[in-house]
């Protein structure tokens, strides 16, 4: 559902952005200006499993979550929450399929902006490159993190992990997607809930 774009949430947009790279003023408001405002209900698919993902969105209220379906099992991915950028990257870049889905656990606002609108305003804009190249060098250290937790540490201790530097994820993730995201059963981690609480 669209609604109108409020000067509140441009605001919130240009703290994040300037909080990891400043963006000038002239390259923000032409960025803005191609921006929409949506709202997805609790269980809306944004986007899903072979479609070509066309927008990039900054959430402003609720929770994302990425999966894949993996043995016809739902693998979650990664979660998103409020004043994160999120997007199926790799689709994005590469104009291909999806591999995954995109669904909103909560009911979502988001700011959103199409590609074929915004990518013009960024190859052009020196600023928003340096930002772009900022926020996926985040990205990256952020996800082999993730995946470095998955050699090196046992379900438990990345739980303990969660619970210490994340725990908006314990408070607001369904126990059973949490069990898959942290890549254990939704048993072992009732089991680990229980020993560690």
């Amino acid at each position: 559902m669209a609604l109108p774009v409020t000067p509140e949430q441009i605001a919130m947009l240009r703290q994040k952005l300037d909080s990891l790279q400043p963006v000038t003023d002239k390259d923000f408001n032409e960025f803005a200006g191609v921006l929409h405002c949506e709202k997805f209900k609790k269980g809306q698919l944004i986007l899903k499993e072979g479609d070509i993902c066309r927008h990039l969105y900054f959430l402003l209220k609720g929770c994302i979550r990425s999966y894949r379906i993996e043995d016809g099992k739902e693998v979650n991915l990664r979660f998103f929450f409020e004043h994160q950028v999120f997007s199926d990257f790799d689709s994005l870049r590469f104009e291909k399929s999806s591999q995954g889905y995109l669904v909103a656990t909560e009911s979502c606002i988001v700011l959103s902006a199409v590609k074929a609108d915004f990518n013009p305003i960024l190859l052009q804009s020196k600023s928003l490159l340096k930002f772009a190249f900022r926020f996926f060098q985040q990205l990256f250290i952020r996800e082999h993190q993730h995946s470095s937790s998955f050699k090196l540490l046992s379900p438990e201790e990345r739980y303990l992990y969660l619970r210490e530097h994340e725990p908006h994820f314990l408070q607001r993730i369904p126990l059973t997607q949490l069990a898959s995201y942290l890549g254990t059963s939704r048993e072992t981690l009732s089991r680990i809930r229980k020993k560690n609480n």
